[in-house]
């Protein structure tokens, strides 16, 4: 009877530190660096725009949670200690889109100035107001 508790506190102990080491390893996992990621879709910045305004919902299902590359002219970037974004589109449209960049990626947005041509892979996330690209880096076309 002895034998058989240890053997069941044994097994015990084994289950719990399995369990403990997956949940530490899944908390302390990070995301991928988009610009290792190839994109599924590539887009001009204002088409994006105009397919999500068209049909919200039937974009959502296409694009949400996918990689994809936007091409455009850089309306407008904002660099501070907890965020970099860079605002993709005209001035006058009723959208943009706005791609959220990572920390590590802060230095390549210092390169930038408004009115430069890029291209900005990140995932999407829906529209708001205007189209949402997080975890972005810029792609080397």
């Amino acid at each position: 009877m002895k034998k058989k508790w240890k053997i069941v506190l044994l097994v015990l102990l084994v289950t719990s530190g399995t369990t403990g080491l997956y949940a530490w390893k899944e908390f302390n996992r990070s995301h991928t660096d988009t610009a290792k990621l190839k994109a599924a879709f590539t887009y001009d910045a204002m088409t994006l725009v105009e397919e999500f305004q068209k049909d919200e919902s039937k974009a959502n299902a296409k694009l949400n949670d996918k990689v994809i590359a936007v091409k455009g002219s850089i309306s407008k970037i904002d660099i501070s200690d907890s965020t970099q974004t860079v605002l993709l589109g005209v001035d006058e449209s009723l959208g943009a889109v706005l791609c959220q960049f990572d920390a590590s990626h802060k230095d390549e947005l210092t390169k930038l100035k408004e009115g430069d041509a890029v291209i900005i892979k990140g995932v999407c996330t829906g529209m708001l107001m205007d189209v949402i690209l997080t975890r972005c880096a810029l792609d080397k076309p």
